[in-house]
């Protein structure tokens, strides 16, 4: 009988790899969202909307959805990060930080509006990716929004090294992760951050809508 190797673990969903991240470096894409992300939430979810940043990291996106008048509650399954974040955030901020895996059944509600900047792309796999856009599934109420920033492979080419850095897929593959709990409502190309040869690559911009149940 042929031996059945074990499914490999979910690396990039591994808090462990992530509190070790930041511990040793200075996150070179930590900076505030380019204007096309504020465009994309002017348009479909305007605030005050009530915002879960999923994977936040060290809060600068939560902090600066906050500073345009939504609600925001900010989740990363790293406890460093969260308590980096905390520590960054003014007492005053109408951000609400919490320490969970997004992957697993969290004991949140459903929110009308999820934001994802640079989480789906660190998922190497289908697998991966198809597991992530489950829980965002779960965390979004029928209705609601996904706006989701990742990075963009605009050719088959691009998207051949997966060995370093953000997963860069195809539509193709995106769409494939996403098709079953979501719809495309807007769909833009832009460069993820600011940064000259650091974050100035192409990413994709999409506002997703969750089917009803």
């Amino acid at each position: 009988m042929p031996r059945i190797e074990p499914s490999p673990p979910l690396r990039s969903l591994s808090a462990t790899e992530w509190d070790r991240t930041y511990a040793s470096t200075n996150p070179a894409w930590d900076e505030e969202p380019p204007p096309v992300l504020g465009d994309l939430l002017a348009e479909h979810a305007p605030p005050p909307a009530h915002v879960l940043d999923v994977g936040c990291g060290l809060g600068t996106t939560a902090r600066w959805l906050a500073d345009r008048a939504y609600t925001v509650t900010a989740c990363d399954f790293s406890a460093r990060a969260i308590t980096e974040a905390r520590r960054r955030t003014p007492a005053d901020s109408a951000v609400k930080y919490e320490v969970l895996d997004a992957t697993a059944h969290v004991p949140l509600p459903p929110f009308p509006v999820l934001l994802d900047r640079g989480v789906l792309h660190t998922c190497p796999t289908h697998r991966e990716r198809r597991t992530f856009a489950g829980a965002m599934a779960r965390l979004c109420r029928p209705g609601g929004l996904w706006l989701h920033v990742g990075a963009a492979a605009l050719s088959a080419e691009d998207a051949l090294d997966q060995s370093n850095g953000p997963s860069w897929t195809t539509e193709e593959a995106f769409l494939d992760a996403v098709s079953p709990w979501f719809t495309v409502r807007d769909h833009r190309i832009a460069d993820f951050g600011r940064r000259a040869g650091v974050t100035d690559w192409s990413a994709r911009y999409v506002v997703l809508r969750r089917r009803g149940d």
